[in-house]
């Protein structure tokens, strides 16, 4: 069941295979989305989608043209509707292909603290504007105002995603919008608890694809991981398949990304991303004794495929990697390092973080890539925002061999602010000899949900902290000669809101206030990055 209107269904990469392969496919809109018939509400991914799932996978087994071995695919919301459709337990469902989707539709890890992807929400926005129009449309309202004021906002996406206060969105004010805008802008992420809880009520094989330039990619993996440990029954904990590859979100099966060329082993003939699909659907729809790898998954740098039985992969070697400076790593010029050297007595580094100035967003893990407002996914240069005072940057000397960078990252970060609430961003980044430095991956915490609690925790301003920020997961060859590199910063926008420094909640302010930002790295309160090394 498609969210954004059934004809994306028609779009599916893979739909001509999975005909050709003697597979009935079957697509629809969600309740109350596109041409069908009721309402949507917020409140529908957690009341009625997993249950019009259920009847629709029970339907379709009830077909004379269906041998009661039902299958489900898709992407983004597909995916998330897939598995709230597993949870019911339909009884003709034997295997999900969820790619690039969660559990939570909005995709923000809670390991963000509360920062959201507003790029995101920000994407979905104007669609579900329009289809709030066209339907209203069909009923027979008068719409014209809405829909100049919908143009406006298409034509001017600079006005669109730099307005204030977020809640007042002139879109986000239509007859039913209102409510799902204030939903996009407060997501409610699942229980760390509940969520291994929702694992062990699901018992069916499941293909889990996505991207490591994909902003649900870490979500994906994490789903595998969960579903590897927990799934409700032996026989589909041993039935998880994940495929990892150099793509952005929603199947985009490309070796062009971003300002890189990752060769012809990334496209979807190159990768057989098609023919392992079919193998999986043969596999536990027909019984079929197929042999098809756990993990599957692209290696950036070699520009080459590896397969695994389990993630991260047991023979993963922890570096440590502190940051280090003379008080001056402000820009790609200054004296920012990062070694494996634990640091001793060091000046802190500081750099002012200016909501109405934030350091934008340059490539990345982007579930919506905006090219006409230049918001591409993927790795691009990021020299440009390297430039800028209040992005620091911490670069290893030149690596003396090869190194392979596989599994998950994450960065402690001892830090204060001048401020009650802020945000501090950091980018894993790969330098090459000649200078050009892309972006491998990133994460971001929201000072006042350091503690991962519901309830907002504001900050004592200077005091330290220890922060602990998520950056997802990659799988880089560094060669000899190459560095890497630490950019933080306190905004990435807007592919994640502006942190306002007013304590405030999410979309209630217009203007912001300025935050003097202080990074530590001495030796009792050492910075610092575990990187996964593959030997």
């Amino acid at each position: 069941m498609r969210s954004y209107g059934r004809h994306y269904g028609r779009r599916l990469p893979m739909l001509n295979n999975i005909l050709d392969a003697g597979y009935a496919f079957v697509n629809s809109d969600l309740r109350g989305r596109g041409s069908s018939e009721g309402e949507w509400k917020p409140e529908n991914n957690f009341t009625v989608e997993g249950k019009d799932g259920y009847d629709s996978v029970e339907w379709i087994a009830s077909q004379d043209w269906c041998d009661g071995n039902v299958g489900m695919i898709g992407a983004s919301h597909a995916a998330y509707f897939q598995w709230l459709t597993a949870l019911e337990k339909p009884p003709h469902l034997k295997a999900i292909a969820p790619w690039t989707g969660d559990f939570n539709e909005m995709f923000v890890p809670p390991l963000t603290g509360g920062a959201i992807s507003l790029i995101t929400a920000l994407l979905w926005l104007p669609r579900e504007a329009a289809d709030v129009v066209n339907r209203l449309e069909r009923q027979g309202q008068d719409v014209n105002d809405m829909r100049l004021t919908l143009n406006r906002a298409l034509n001017n996406l600079d006005e669109f995603y730099n307005f204030l206060p977020l809640k007042d969105m002139p879109i986000a004010q239509f007859e039913r919008l209102k409510e799902l805008w204030n939903w996009r802008l407060n997501p409610v992420s699942q229980p760390e608890l509940e969520k291994h809880r929702i694992y062990e009520e699901i018992a069916v094989p499941c293909f889990h694809q996505c991207g490591w330039y994909d902003g649900a990619g870490w979500a994906v993996i994490e789903n595998f991981c969960n579903m590897k440990d927990r799934a409700g029954s032996k026989y589909a904990q041993d039935s998880q398949h994940l495929v990892v590859g150099p793509w952005p979100h929603a199947m985009q099966f490309q070796n062009n990304l971003g300002d890189l060329n990752f060769g012809a082993m990334a496209d979807s003939f190159g990768s057989g991303i098609h023919e392992f699909q079919i193998a999986f659907f043969d596999r536990y729809l027909r019984g079929k004794d197929v042999k098809i790898p756990i993990v599957k998954y692209f290696v950036m740098g070699k520009n080459s495929w590896q397969t695994a039985n389990s993630w991260p992969l047991p023979q993963t070697r922890w570096q440590r990697y502190y940051l280090h400076s003379k008080g001056n790593a402000n820009t790609s010029s200054g004296d920012g390092l990062l070694s494996c050297d634990a640091p001793g007595v060091e000046p802190p580094d500081m750099f002012i973080y200016n909501p109405h100035h934030p350091v934008p967003t340059v490539g990345g893990p982007l579930i919506g890539a905006i090219t006409s407002a230049g918001m591409v996914a993927g790795p691009i240069e990021q020299s440009y925002i390297e430039k800028r005072h209040d992005v620091l940057c911490y670069t290893t000397s030149e690596l003396k061999e090869d190194i392979e960078v596989t599994g998950p990252l994450q960065l402690h970060l001892f830090a204060s602010t001048s401020a009650r609430d802020t945000d501090f961003s950091v980018k894993l980044v790969h330098v090459y000899p000649d200078g050009r430095a892309y972006n491998l991956a990133e994460g971001i915490i929201r000072a006042s949900g350091r503690s991962f609690r519901h309830e907002k925790e504001l900050v004592n301003p200077g005091q330290i902290y220890e922060f602990v920020i998520t950056l997802g997961q990659t799988s880089q060859h560094f060669r000899k000669g190459h560095r890497i590199r630490i950019n933080i910063s306190s905004s990435n926008f807007p592919q994640f809101d502006r942190n306002m420094n007013t304590g405030n909640a999410i979309g209630e302010d217009a203007y912001g206030i300025p935050a003097i930002q202080t990074i530590y790295h001495q030796h009792e309160y050492a910075s610092y990055i575990d990187l996964p090394i593959i030997p």
